[in-house]
């Protein structure tokens, strides 16, 4: 994968619980991601058998949020998972629903490296956003 420009992308892997719709579940390989050039945003990446490759994207502050108490509406939802260990849960709203259970400590540790970083990426995608907005407005 090449690198945007701007700087490197965040990554943390984690080891999720996927439960589909009918309450059928499995373990799955995760990895939360973070790009420079869409400092407001993260990527749920869920890691399938057969290299079957599943992306959720959303504004990083849910998980930030979902942390600590429930947030969100519309199609992704997240919130403090009930349990013996700690972990988040987020729900994914589409065709079918998802819920994807995640560890508490690298939902934290994703939240604190983009934390970080954010603040320092955001004006280098200004001039980026408005030449797309010009764009879609003038249709050049």
């Amino acid at each position: 994968m090449t690198q945007p420009p701007g700087g490197l992308q965040l990554k943390v892997g984690a080891t999720g619980f996927v439960v589909l719709a009918d309450d059928e579940g499995a373990i799955i390989a995760t990895e939360l991601l973070y790009r420079p050039d869409d400092c407001l945003a993260a990527r749920l990446m869920m890691l399938g058998p057969d290299g079957l490759e599943v992306c959720w994207t959303f504004a990083w502050e849910l998980l930030a949020r979902g942390l600590m108490s429930p947030t969100g509406d519309g199609d992704i939802t997240v919130r403090p998972a009930p349990g013996p260990i700690g972990g988040i849960e987020v729900t994914l709203h589409a065709q079918r629903t998802a819920r994807v259970w995640l560890p508490w400590d690298d939902v934290a540790e994703f939240v604190r490296k983009v934390r970080g970083r954010a603040d320092l990426d955001a004006p280098g995608i200004a001039s980026a956003l408005d030449k797309e907005l010009a764009t879609l407005t003038h249709g050049t």
